[in-house]
């Protein structure tokens, strides 16, 4: 007697096939989210936001523990160097100090969710004070992501220590002027910025938005404050974060991408 045998038609494997699409198509978005926060959208969840928290976090307890060991107040250049010249305090010059004082590795500057031109610098430590090829030049090449404060005036005298409590003075970089809704890298797709600030007294906080609540005893009455503004071209109560290219007698020139 002659058994018929019951195998796969190629409908079903077919069929089979479009669920297996359809299974993987849900399950990579679901990993897409968690590791990026979304498609165009950053999250302080996503594996790439927890990086950014946890690398910014290191940076701000080095340079805490840096003032505090030493008790000269945080890293400025200048005081590095000795030569006192403001001129010696920019972003570049800063990033690259942290390195050569072992505070952080370059790796650490660079994060995960930064859509401009950024790479890992080869770290030369045999330079002296810093490197003077680190780049922090959003023109072309970066070898770093983050903003900080500028280190000039005001806000350098009273606000770049450990004492200033909720003042921010590192952060995920941001638009020109604070600008939402423009074409910036820094930007997600739907214009917003979203990013961590890290504030003097080294804790942290996530930020969707570019303006904060500013809980530094402002005493010109603002209550918020633009992060990527300067509002006030040399007060200690405004702050602002940025890339400082170059130093002069007049203050910062900051540059944005």
């Amino acid at each position: 007697m002659l058994r018929s045998r019951k195998g796969l038609s190629l409908i079903g494997i077919l069929v089979s096939l479009a669920c297996i699409v359809v299974v993987m198509s849900i399950y990579m978005s679901s990993v897409q989210k968690a590791v990026t926060g979304g498609s165009g959208t950053s999250s302080k969840t996503s594996v790439w936001g927890m990086q950014d928290q946890i690398q910014l976090q290191l940076i701000g307890k080095a340079l805490t523990m840096s003032a505090i060991i030493g008790g000269d107040g945080l890293l400025v250049p200048s005081d590095i160097s000795s030569s006192g010249d403001s001129y010696d305090n920019t972003s570049a010059n800063f990033w690259s100090a942290l390195i050569m004082e072992n505070m952080l590795k370059p790796e650490q500057l660079i994060s995960p969710t930064d859509r401009g031109w950024v790479e890992v610098v080869q770290y030369n430590y045999y330079a002296g004070d810093w490197d003077p090829n680190f780049s922090a030049d959003l023109n072309t090449t970066s070898n770093v992501s983050y903003a900080h404060m500028p280190l000039w005036g005001e806000r350098l005298k009273k606000r770049w220590n450990t004492q200033s409590g909720r003042y921010p003075i590192l952060s995920n970089r941001g638009p020109q002027d604070g600008t939402e809704g423009t074409t910036s890298v820094t930007l997600d797709d739907d214009g917003v910025w979203r990013g961590w600030v890290v504030y003097a007294d080294g804790s942290i906080e996530w930020y969707e938005g570019t303006t904060a609540l500013a809980r530094w005893n402002r005493r010109d009455g603002v209550i918020n404050d633009n992060l990527f503004l300067a509002e006030e071209e040399d007060s200690k109560d405004d702050a602002i974060l940025g890339f400082t290219d170059e130093m002069d007698d007049y203050g910062p020139t900051l540059i944005w991408d």
